[in-house]
């Protein structure tokens, strides 16, 4: 869900045909006449290179945009982290309590040394290159699509510079810092695999053993998967946050036993360890089996053996955060977001945390011997299953290796990126859904590395009348061919959610609906060009130019969708 398109293929090959009444296999000629084209992959953002990313899924919901749910699936590589466009509520979060600790652990300030690393001089005008960068969001947009969060560089351990921006609570005068708590959504998986990965070399827990062992009250597929498989995202448990009826822990604390079931009885999407696919179902039953081993609550485990040996003051599951999360509605303004109560995610992304927080965090996953062994540290960044290891992604980019992890959960997204060479530490956490931080983090590095970045892309409007929006409207079905083309990379019950748009329009505005995804506000462009303003940077293409519309292009990303138009 977020790749920015940069080609004009689409148009040039449309352009080749006559603006005479089209046929009514027109759309399947245009989708085999770019495939004759031998047309190059559009243009990648420079985030995708060094993430390795396209649209993620995860944590609590679906991917955002108009194409959803189709455009997550092709990113089984990603954390998916970037919650789905709903229509969204204005309902004010409950504001969960912040608990006391169970006990009085302390909570060291100074970390032990870290390993020597390679020298690597800052840019002198650091800070002002990042708040150039970070002030262009919403320079076209508007208000709702600037940024509001902070972010962080961290050298060998020690923050060296932490910028808040906007406003921690949008109804308010409530200045963001590096204290300031945010909720990390995924993130919090990499927590939970040190978690388990201590127990390991205390010689609690067998990675190779069934999770039946330390769960026994799992069904009996729990014989067939092991710790390992879920702390790799290979069990082939569906993720509970997908489905339709995850709808527990708005407005109270909910059982572990009501997050089970929606999973635990559900088959299997893949033979254990034969494939990849992420899953939030996985590392719940992970912080379940920590609760069973240690014989205590997940949360009083975590906070005694993992944030106080870290110095994670500020940080742990059941905080409340001080950053309120923010998601757009339909008239693209930012409202507060019906948020879940922690219990709902648990493990897989139940935690808050502040920004001088993870700077900590990452000072304690540079310390062998701190939380876990060198061994295990070494394990958690090698690659087992598409670029994943155990907690975090890890890429290899220009001879530098980089552990790193999005998250996210209703109005907050956040992303960390740890250069494993050179002691750079970038991370974006923010309290809406509009802009998304895995691209600050990558542009974000390449500013502390002494590269260049562009601003953030945002596309100039061009406004129409409601007679010449007319043009437009109309129910659009996806073409055959398209059906087949991305079959295999998209999931068929995923696929199906696109199938068919309406595009309607309200006075002065486009709209498009997407069955079950609520409607989207269409932003001229020219030549029959409108774009989404959500981070999904959807385009759509109406076409053939200058004749009567008889298809719809939507490229998000690698993907493209071919749709008749009724």
């Amino acid at each position: 869900m977020h790749d920015e398109p940069r080609t004009d293929a689409e148009r040039r090959a449309l352009a080749a045909f006559t603006a005479a009444e089209p046929p009514a296999d027109f759309a399947d000629r245009v989708l085999a006449a770019l495939a004759a084209e031998g047309r190059s992959e559009p243009e990648r953002a420079p985030f995708r290179r060094f993430f390795g990313l396209g649209a993620p899924r995860l944590v609590g919901v679906a991917a955002a945009g108009v194409l959803a749910v189709a455009v997550a699936a092709v990113a089984a590589a990603a954390a998916g982290w970037m919650p789905e466009w709903t229509g969204l509520s204005r309902h004010v979060p409950e504001v969960i309590q912040a608990q006391p600790p169970r006990d009085e652990a302390p909570i060291g300030a100074v970390l032990p040394e870290g390993p020597p690393v390679p020298a690597l001089a800052l840019p002198a005008d650091l800070a002002d290159r990042i708040d150039a960068y970070v002030g262009a969001f919403g320079r076209n947009y508007g208000e709702a699509f600037e940024f509001h969060g902070v972010v962080g560089v961290v050298k060998d351990g020690e923050l060296l510079l932490a910028r808040g921006y906007g406003r921690a609570d949008l109804a308010r005068e409530s200045p963001i810092d590096a204290d300031t708590k945010f909720r990390i959504g995924s993130l919090t998986q990499t927590f939970t695999a040190i978690a388990v990965l201590q127990l390991r070399d205390r010689g609690l827990v067998d990675l190779d053993a069934p999770v039946r062992k330390y769960i026994p009250d799992y069904p009996a597929i729990g014989g067939r998967i092991t710790v390992r498989q879920l702390l790799t995202h290979t069990s082939g448990i569906p993720s509970y946050t997908d489905a339709a009826v995850f709808s527990l822990g708005h407005t109270r604390a909910v059982a572990a036993a009501d997050v089970r079931a929606i999973f635990q009885d559900q088959p299997l999407e893949f033979v254990p360890g034969t494939d990849f696919d992420l899953s939030n179902s996985g590392y719940f039953l992970l912080g379940q089996l920590v609760e069973q081993v240690a014989r205590e609550p997940f949360a009083d485990y975590l906070r005694a053996n993992v944030l106080a040996p870290a110095g994670m003051r500020s940080s742990g599951i059941g905080l409340a955060a001080d950053a309120i999360g923010h998601e757009f509605d339909e008239d693209e303004v930012l409202v507060p977001a019906a948020e879940r109560h922690s219990s709902a995610y648990g493990g897989a992304a139940g935690m808050v945390s502040t920004a001088a927080d993870l700077a900590r965090w990452d000072r304690a996953l540079r310390t062998p011997g701190l939380l876990l062994s060198q061994k295990s540290l070494d394990e958690m960044t090698t690659v087992v299953r598409d670029e994943y290891g155990m907690g975090w992604f890890v890429r290899q980019d220009g001879g530098s290796t980089i552990a790193w992890h999005p998250g996210g959960v209703e109005g907050y997204n956040a992303t960390i990126a740890r250069f494993l060479g050179d002691g750079i530490t970038v991370f974006v956490l923010a309290n809406t859904e509009a802009v998304d931080t895995r691209a600050v983090a990558y542009d974000l590095a390449q500013i502390v590395h002494g590269g260049a970045v562009q601003p953030p892309r945002e596309f100039a409007e061009i406004r129409l009348s409601a007679p010449q929006l007319a043009r437009y409207v109309g129910n659009y079905v996806l073409t055959e061919t398209t059906h087949k083309e991305l079959k295999g990379l998209v999931e068929e019950g995923e696929l199906s959610a696109i199938e068919q748009v309406r595009v309607f329009r309200t006075g002065d505005r486009l709209w498009m609906n997407v069955p079950e995804h609520g409607d989207k506000w269409m932003h001229f462009m020219g030549e029959d060009r409108f774009f989404f303003k959500d981070p999904s940077a959807t385009i759509a293409e109406f076409g053939p130019p200058g004749a009567p519309v008889a298809h719809l292009t939507l490229q998000a990303g690698e993907l493209r969708f071919i749709l008749k138009k009724e």
